[in-house]
C-alpha cells in the first residue's frame, strides 16, 4: 500500500466537515483562543464582529468545496471585507479593553488566514484517515527540505515513531505558522523494504507555543449540531409565568432585567462568543416606541430574559429579508440577526423557548426583542441557518 496522500483536486470531505462543524468565537488576539479550542471554534484575530467572522468562515468552506486557490478566494472576498471596513489600513477596537490598534488587511494577512485554515483542516482529514488504518501504524515525519524549512523541523525529517507515541500529541504538523511539514503512514514491512528504522531516541518538541497541541486530533472533536430537544437534554427545565410581576410598571420590569444581567442601559455586553452586543431599551420597544412588555406575557417571564443572554442553550446567526432598505445597514436588502435561545417546558410538558434577538448594524449590534416562543413548531423555525455556539451537553 503506498503512503497516504490527498487528491487536492477533489472536495476533501473530512476537511470540509471539520471546518463546517465549528462554532464561531471572536478574539482580538490569537492567543485568546489557544490550542484545542481551535478545533471547536473558528476565529480570526482582530475580527470583532460576528457577522464578518461568519462571512469569512463561509468563504473558507466554499473555497474548500470548490478547490479555490488563494487569489481567487481573495478576489471574491474583497467586496465583503470592504463592506465591513475591514480592508487596507484600518483601526480595530478591542471590545473588552477598548484598546485601539492600527492594522493592515491585505494579501499577507489574508494569506495567513487562508493557509492556516486550509492546512489545519487537511491535517485533520489526513490524521483521521491514517488512524483508520489497522496495519499502517508507523508514522514518518516529512519536512520540505527546500531551504525555507525551519531548522528544527528539518532536523526531524525522516524520524519514524508509532502513531501512539506521545510525541505526536504535540508535534503533529503543522507545527508553526506557514509550516508545510506532513506525516505519512507505513506498515512495518514497508519500513523494512526501504531500510528505515523506527526511532528509539527521545525527541524534543519542535512545535511553537501557538501550535503546541495535537492539530490532527480535531477529527475526534464532535461537530456542532443542533440540540435534540427530545433526546439530548435529559430534562428541560420547567418554567411558568411569574404572576408576581403583573403589577410592575414597564420601567420596573426593565430595571429588573438590567439588574439580573449586571449592566446599565446602554452597556456593551460581551456574550459567550466574545461578541460585543448593545443592551438597551430597544429590546423592549416596538418601532413606534411603544412598550412590548405588556404583550404576550413578556413581563411575567422577566426572570428568564437575562439568563437567556448569559447562559443560552444555543446561539444562531441568520440572514432575513429586510422590509425597509436603508444605507445605515451593512446589508440594505437583508438583515443579519443573532438569536439566543433557551429551551424549557411549561407545566403541561409543552416545549417552548425564550429568545433574545439582536441585529447587526454598521456600527453596533442592536437589540430587537425578547419574548417567549410558545410552540415547538415555532421553536424549530427559529433554529435555522447557522449555529455558532451551544452549551456543553451533559453526558449520561
Amino acid at each position: 500500500m503506498p503512503p497516504i496522500s490527498f487528491d487536492f483536486n477533489l472536495p476533501p470531505k473530512d476537511a470540509i466537515d471539520y471546518l463546517g462543524g465549528k462554532g464561531l468565537k471572536l478574539g482580538f488576539n490569537y492567543e485568546e483562543i489557544m490550542h484545542e479550542a481551535h478545533h471547536t471554534s473558528f476565529t480570526v484575530a482582530k475580527v470583532t464582529r460576528l457577522d464578518l467572522l461568519s462571512d469569512l468562515h463561509d468563504s473558507i468552506i466554499k473555497a474548500q468545496k470548490e478547490g479555490q486557490p488563494f487569489e481567487a478566494w481573495k478576489k471574491e472576498l474583497a467586496p465583503t471585507l470592504k463592506k465591513y471596513g475591514w480592508w487596507g489600513e484600518t483601526t480595530v477596537i478591542n471590545p473588552i479593553t477598548k484598546e485601539a490598534k492600527d492594522i493592515y488587511v491585505g494579501s499577507r494577512r489574508l494569506r495567513t488566514i487562508f493557509d492556516t485554515n486550509m492546512r489545519v483542516s487537511y491535517s485533520v482529514g489526513r490524521y483521521k484517515q491514517m488512524m483508520s488504518l489497522s496495519d499502517s501504524v508507523y508514522w514518518r515525519y516529512s519536512a520540505v527540505l527546500d531551504g525555507r524549512s525551519r531548522p528544527g523541523h528539518a532536523a526531524k525529517n525522516g524520524i519514524i515513531l508509532h502513531r501512539d507515541d506521545p510525541w505526536w500529541h504535540i508535534n503533529y504538523p503543522p507545527n508553526a505558522w506557514n509550516c508545510r511539514c506532513k506525516v505519512r503512514a507505513y506498515r512495518i514491512d514497508e519500513l523494512q523494504t526501504k531500510g528505515w528504522d523506527i526511532s528509539e531516541a527521545s525527541h524534543e518538541n519542535i512545535a511553537s507555543p501557538d501550535w503546541a497541541y495535537n492539530v490532527g486530533a480535531g477529527s475526534r472533536v464532535g461537530k456542532l449540531t443542533k440540540i435534540d430537544l427530545d433526546q439530548s437534554l435529559l430534562q428541560l427545565p420547567k418554567l411558568t409565568p411569574n404572576n408576581d410581576y403583573a403589577g410592575l410598571t414597564s420601567n420596573e420590569l426593565k430595571q429588573k432585567f438590567y439588574d439580573d444581567l449586571g449592566v446599565t442601559a446602554g452597556t456593551v455586553y460581551i456574550d459567550k462568543i466574545g461578541d460585543p452586543t448593545l443592551i438597551d431599551d430597544e429590546l423592549f420597544h416596538g418601532i413606534g416606541g411603544w412598550s412590548k412588555l405588556g404583550t404576550k406575557d413578556r413581563g411575567l417571564y422577566m426572570d428568564e430574559f437575562a439568563k437567556t443572554i448569559m447562559e443560552p442553550d444555543e446561539i444562531w446567526i441568520a440572514a432575513e429579508e429586510r422590509r425597509i432598505e436603508s444605507d445605515k445597514y451593512p446589508n440594505p436588502k437583508e438583515r443579519i440577526v443573532k438569536k439566543f435561545l433557551r429551551y424549557f417546558t411549561d407545566d403541561k410538558g409543552k416545549k417552548k423557548a425564550i429568545i433574545a434577538l439582536f441585529e447587526y448594524l454598521k456600527d453596533k449590534t442592536q437589540g430587537l426583542s425578547l419574548y417567549v416562543i410558545d410552540s415547538q413548531g415555532a421553536v424549530e423555525t427559529k433554529r435555522s441557518q447557522k449555529l455558532v455556539w451551544q452549551k456543553e451537553l451533559k453526558q449520561d
